[in-house]
């Protein structure tokens, strides 16, 4: 049971604070011996972090949905394209969600082999672990951005389409990596941490039907309550670290999290000479 609890606990924390879930995985794998192939787990611990996701933006996707209908509504039956694109802003950034989705998802499945291959290169996640702190520490004076949600541009989200890839590597934090890339292009703090999260909604969802079509092959039974208490623990841990990361976004403390990215490669080194790995 106490594995199934740890599972949960970092799934919900490291999905979305920007500590890098690989490298927790790495670590965690090897000193609890929890094995990685038991796909049905993950895809449960996918749910929990997908569902936790849905909860703390409803507000949000409520508004885009409903407003991403009414403007296409508009657009068919009224032929107001060039309206509907200039002045509904929630339109827009509809679009932009998608063609951010669009151009990671092809990235990534084209490149999706050979970061899988350097999941296993210790040395490379410690890099990496560093190059997250120092991308995090950057962000320290980046405390007074100008443009909101209104303001994301397609340029805005062709950049992070192709920068969000990058986070498949093993020891990148995919929120560290996309908000601090929006911090840098002038993006207020909250409207960097909801628009870096409403583009991974369909990146976690992504993960989670891979999970499901693996599990479609999977023979591996696990009781009922372990798994019960792995999606409760991610849902929940899920919902806690979205509002941490939100609170200290405002608080202008992003950049603290290099902190814990710079101890985490040293810790990760440490047990690599100690031949944990």
């Amino acid at each position: 049971m106490l594995k199934f609890i740890i599972l949960g606990i970092v799934q919900g924390l490291t999905e979305f604070l920007p500590i890098s879930s690989s490298a927790h995985l790495v670590i965690i794998q090897h000193l609890f011996g929890i094995d990685k192939n038991v796909v049905f787990l993950d895809v449960v611990l996918h749910l929990g972090t997908l569902c936790s996701l849905l909860f703390f933006l409803r507000e949000d996707i409520f508004v885009l949905i409903s407003s991403f209908l009414v403007a296409l509504s508009d657009i068919l039956l009224r032929r107001r394209i060039f309206y509907v694109w200039k002045y509904d802003s929630n339109f827009r950034l509809c679009i932009y969600i998608l063609v951010s989705t669009a151009l990671t998802g092809y990235l990534a499945i084209n490149l999706r082999t050979y970061f899988e291959k350097l999941f296993y290169f210790i040395p490379l996640v410690i890099a990496a672990l560093i190059v997250n702190g120092i991308i995090l520490l950057s962000t320290k004076n980046l405390l007074y951005g100008q443009r909101d949600l209104r303001h994301i541009t397609i340029r805005d989200a062709i950049i992070f389409g192709i920068v969000q890839v990058f986070a498949l590597a093993p020891g990148i934090s995919r929120s560290g990596l996309t908000i601090s890339l929006l911090l840098f292009r002038n993006i207020k703090n909250e409207s960097a941490f909801k628009f870096s999260f409403l583009v991974s909604i369909p990146i976690v969802a992504g993960a989670f039907v891979v999970s499901i079509k693996d599990f479609m092959g999977d023979t591996s039974s696990l009781p009922l309550v372990y798994l019960v208490v792995s999606f409760l623990l991610s849902f929940f841990t899920g919902i806690f670290s979205l509002f941490i990361l939100r609170k200290i976004l405002k608080q202008n403390s992003f950049y603290k999290f290099s902190f814990y990215s710079f101890c985490l490669a040293i810790l990760v080194l440490l047990l690599k000479l100690k031949g944990f790995f």
